[in-house]
């Protein structure tokens, strides 16, 4: 839920931002593109912290995976505040330093513009959200069991209580050859099939971009900067997901392993779908700026734009088939089973 309020909550801050009588001003874009960056820190905590359930097992608590994840908790917290504070001081100051100007007299403190101060703000709050039911989700056990020691009654104590250690983690899960083969051969293609998408798309995207007509330039600048950010993302999850393959060997399946895969593959699967909503928003904002004129003609974007427009949501696209295939190949610690002898 948290992590589709987030992008729900940067799409908000653009598009409230370009309709602001501050618009023209370059401070008030650098604003919320700092406030749009720092929603990222509510994706990252929101999906940390849906990860949780893979710290459960057999009803324990991953000790070391909870203090991680409530590591990451804090840091997006932090970055949450310091991005939120840069973006609204940047906009405050943008418009208190054009109140009274004669050339721009609509800049005055409208509801729009506090309404933008709250969407700036609101980051720090979800984030801050999210930490405290984590700490609170993450610390259900007794000191004892956290510390992974027993608590034995000394000689003589009446009512003391023994805590029994908990099971040691099982690393590996026995598979089926086929099940191996099956697996290392969907990582390489897959992963290859991921390379090939991701290196005809930058040509693409480059060509047909010399054919849209002029873009309003802050705009436009972002769309590149965001499509640019999302090819990457491409590249990473095919790296990741052909390196997936040392997991699975001699009939068997390496749990840490494909659990560290699932959660790269996620928070890539994140940034991508960040990134390819703000390219094609960015570029859909970008064409119809100059598009419509002052007299507010109809927009009509080419055929090209059509093209490269699905081209920039194909990243998201990409990165998520990417993490739902490794969902399927690689089951969680939580849900494998012992079907035969186990290995380590």
């Amino acid at each position: 839920m948290f992590a589709v309020a987030s992008l729900v909550l940067a799409t908000a801050i653009v598009l409230l931002g370009l309709r602001l009588p501050t618009a023209y001003h370059p401070m008030n874009t650098m604003a919320w593109i700092v406030g749009a960056a720092s929603v990222l820190s509510v994706l990252y905590a929101a999906l940390g912290l849906t990860g949780v359930r893979a710290h459960l097992h057999g009803g324990y608590l991953d000790a070391a995976g909870a203090r991680r994840t409530k590591r990451l908790l804090v840091g997006m917290w932090a970055a949450a505040v310091v991005f939120s504070a840069l973006a609204c001081f940047a906009f405050l100051g943008t418009v208190v330093s054009q109140v009274g100007n004669p050339l721009h007299p609509e800049v005055r403190f409208t509801v729009g513009v506090w309404a933008q101060l709250c969407l700036l703000a609101a980051p720090p709050v979800l984030t801050g959200v999210l930490f405290f039911v984590g700490r609170r989700l993450l610390d259900p056990v007794p000191p004892a069991v956290r510390q992974g020691a027993a608590v034995t009654p000394a000689v003589g104590g009446a009512g003391a209580t023994t805590y029994p250690l908990p099971p040691s983690p099982q690393r590996y899960v026995w598979i089926t050859a086929a099940r191996t083969h099956e697996v290392r051969r969907a990582c390489g293609r897959l992963g290859t099939a991921l390379l090939t998408a991701g290196v005809l798309l930058v040509p693409t995207i480059v060509l047909l971009g010399d054919r849209l007509p002029p873009l309003y330039p802050a705009l436009g600048f972002l769309s590149w900067t965001f499509a640019t950010i999302g090819l990457v993302q491409v590249f990473v999850a095919a790296t990741v997901l052909r390196g997936a393959r040392r997991h699975v060997r001699d009939e068997h399946l390496d749990l840490h392993g494909a659990l560290t895969t699932r959660r790269s593959l996620g928070v890539i699967w994140g940034f991508g779908l960040f990134s390819t909503v703000f390219s094609g928003v960015g570029l859909a904002l970008a064409l119809s700026m100059p598009a419509g004129g002052p007299a507010g003609e109809a927009v009509r974007y080419p055929a090209a734009a059509w093209v490269v427009l699905s081209l920039m949501v194909t990243p998201g696209a990409l990165t998520g088939i990417a993490f739902f295939a490794a969902r399927r190949l690689f089951p969680s610690p939580a849900t494998a089973r012992r079907p035969g002898p186990t290995a380590g």
